[in-house]
């Protein structure tokens, strides 16, 4: 009788262990579960991980560049003005991404992968209540920053501006920043950064930089802007599924730059 009692706990250990096993196994089986953290990285994982942190890089910067090089291409051969150059871009550059995305969306799950869906409400609030402040505080600390800049060489009527800027850039970056280029960045390289107690996607962050880089031919200010405005914005995209709030956001940043 106290043979078979003190075997009892033997035996739920054997199988506790034989259990641990299993989840190891399980949880390194699959690359994408190296983002979870608390868990060592072996040589093999990381090499693997580099690897495919590299092509995901790559296939971003691929489709960066097939997404505008048409656009600049085309103005260029044209030799249009600058206020024709800007909306040429814009629906060239978003013309050529919705078609990069079907045809990538055919094995991903459709366009609603790509955040081409409605989301819930408190992300949208989220855009508002957050995104006001912070970008008319980016604004007034950009324009103070920007004393003895030179001015930009073309400055459009307020109309324009709206449409172009306000609307039409808000919409047509992120289509192209968070919802091509983020979400098939993450989808290869689903990896997150812990940061204050809560997580970043490491998409996000890339494709941040990626936005402020583009902006450096404004200034150095302005990038950096950029770069805050795309890791906000690339972070509700992440959380909601949805492009809506990012969109929002993007497009309360240019208001606020458009009107302070």
């Amino acid at each position: 009788m106290e043979l078979q009692l003190a075997a009892q706990p033997v035996e739920r250990l054997l199988v506790n262990c034989r259990l641990g096993d299993v989840r190891w196994d399980r949880r390194w089986s699959d690359p994408r579960d190296s983002r979870e953290s608390g868990w060592p990285l072996h040589r093999k994982d990381t090499k693997l991980t580099k690897v495919r942190f590299a092509m995901a890089l790559g296939t971003l910067l691929l489709l960066f560049a097939a997404t505008y090089g048409p656009a600049f291409l085309t103005v260029a051969l044209l030799k249009v003005r600058p206020f024709e150059a800007v909306p040429a871009i814009i629906v060239i550059s978003l013309a050529v991404a919705i078609l990069l995305i079907k045809v990538v969306s055919g094995r991903a799950g459709g366009f609603a992968q790509f955040g081409f869906r409605f989301c819930h409400y408190r992300y949208i609030a989220a855009a508002i209540v957050f995104g006001v402040p912070i970008a008319w505080a980016l604004t007034i600390l950009v324009n103070r920053l920007s004393l003895g800049l030179p001015p930009p060489e073309v400055s459009f009527r307020p109309w324009m501006t709206f449409l172009y800027f306000v609307v039409g850039a808000a919409i047509q970056e992120e289509i192209i920043f968070r919802g091509l280029l983020q979400t098939t960045l993450a989808r290869q390289f689903p990896a997150t950064l812990s940061f204050f107690g809560t997580s970043l996607s490491y998409a996000a962050i890339i494709v941040a930089l990626l936005f402020g880089l583009i902006h450096l031919e404004v200034n150095p200010i302005t990038a950096g802007a950029a770069f805050v405005l795309g890791v906000f914005s690339g972070e509700l995209r992440h959380r909601s599924g949805s492009l809506l709030p990012s969109i929002l956001v993007h497009a309360v940043f240019n208001a606020f730059a458009a009107i302070l």
